[in-house]
């Protein structure tokens, strides 16, 4: 064990892609029948098989080289360029739509799956990169795949310890990112619980089988609920831009957030930004820094993210920020504007971009109660879910960046899986 060779694509498999099936139109997908695959129904390297479309056995019949099998390898060749997926759990009838390669191999000398890493690892990545800069039309044609070279062991029982050890991984990656939707779904649920009905004195969420309602421009709310627009909540600011050709305005001094900032967050909460501002540019563009747990909302390109800052800042004019006065909590604000993206768009303006005016923003109304200590319960369940998810991320980027070290290791050789296959041998 332990000899490795390297080959080219063209060495070891023969791509397919659909060539036929002309005019196939929208009508003949179906309910029932073979399964048509198309780059959208890759998933974590899997098919969807859920989400393929159906079509007719005539179809299915008409080119028999992209029919696919149990563990065929695709990759997508238009669009997203360069997915993967291994066709496990694969039904009696699959066939391929366009934009996608099928990899049949020409011996077997190779295991798919160790494959699918390899079109996974950073070394196909600059490939891909080198072959597509500087072209308009972004394809991953036949001849460039062709020549792609890769090294690998030639035991196949070396190639299947190194993809399964990788699977393995991306187990418990896949089973971190269910954890993770879950409490998603767990907080998106509670959200429209609590920002909705709120909790009563004895903590429990009101519901108006058994608590009073009143009504408001919001529809029903509680009766300890006031629906308020934003401009009785605090103080709506807009932002400034200091001359950007002139390098005095910019350096380390000042947090200076942009829509792009915002953007880039994972969180509720901004500690620091892309470019920061001088004194010189503070006084240039806003003149002030807003003090920290200032609310901060991007205004165009797009409308409706947000965040708390919690630090002193200022921003440019894409964004626009409030000073929460004593009515309001931050993170109270922060839960409820983070899901009105699509209502703040409705009031939004503008042709070419959509900008939220500062009047539109300062009349928006939102529902809460008048008992800031409320508030603070409401803010403190959601944070509690919300830390979980944070926890789960953290881990979610932990593994990835140990499947990144193993995949750098193992597929080029730098670290030997011999000792685990001499063990596995000894084992049996």
């Amino acid at each position: 064990m332990g000899e490795w060779s390297q080959k080219t694509i063209c060495d070891l498999y023969r791509l397919r892609a659909r060539i036929g099936w002309q005019g196939l139109k929208a009508h003949e997908f179906l309910d029932d029948g073979p399964y048509l695959i198309t780059g959208t129904n890759f998933h974590d390297g899997k098919i969807s098989w859920d989400e393929c479309y159906r079509i007719s056995e005539a179809r299915y019949n008409q080119d028999t080289g992209i029919q696919i099998h149990e563990n065929d390898l695709l990759i997508t060749k238009d669009g997203t360029i360069g997915k993967t997926a291994v066709a496990t759990n694969c039904p009696p009838q699959a066939a391929l739509n366009s934009g996608v390669f099928v990899l049949h191999q020409l011996n077997r000398e190779l295991n798919s799956k160790y494959l699918y890493y390899v079109l996974n690892s950073h070394v196909f990545e600059l490939f891909m990169r080198n072959i597509l800069t500087g072209s308009t039309i972004k394809h991953l044609n036949q001849e460039h795949f062709y020549k792609f070279s890769f090294t690998y062991p030639k035991q196949k029982a070396e190639q299947e310890k190194i993809a399964q050890i990788l699977a393995t991984v991306d187990e418990v990656i896949g089973k971190t990112k269910a954890i993770i939707e879950k409490y998603k779904a767990i907080k998106e649920g509670l959200m429209q619980d609590l920002l909705v009905n709120g909790i009563d004195e004895n903590g429990v969420i009101r519901s108006p089988k058994t608590h009073k309602y009143k009504d408001s421009p919001l529809g029903k709310i509680p009766v300890e609920w006031d629906a308020m627009p934003i401009l009785r909540l605090g103080t709506v600011l807009g932002g400034s831009t200091p001359k950007t050709n002139d390098s005095s305005n910019w350096g380390e001094t000042h947090v200076w957030i942009t829509p792009n900032d915002l953007s880039n967050i994972s969180g509720k909460y901004v500690f620091s930004s892309e470019r920061k501002i001088t004194d010189k540019g503070l006084n240039q563009a806003t003149r002030q820094l807003l003090p920290p747990n200032s609310f901060i909302i991007s205004c165009r390109a797009p409308v409706g993210y947000c965040a708390i800052v919690r630090v002193p800042f200022s921003h440019n004019q894409g964004c626009k920020s409030i000073v929460p006065n004593e009515l309001i909590v931050s993170e109270y604000l922060y839960y409820s504007l983070i899901g009105k993206k699509s209502s703040l768009e409705r009031v939004s303006s503008g042709t070419t971009f959509l900008e939220l005016p500062k009047k539109e923003l300062e009349s928006f109304l939102i529902a809460l109660p008048r008992d800031v200590k409320e508030q603070e319960v409401i803010v403190s369940r959601l944070n509690s879910i919300d830390s979980k998810i944070a926890v789960e991320m953290l881990n979610l980027s932990k593994y990835f960046a140990v499947k990144n070290g193993l995949m750098q290791d193992l597929l080029t050789h730098k670290v030997s899986v011999d000792p685990l296959l001499e063990r596995s041998v000894e084992n049996e």
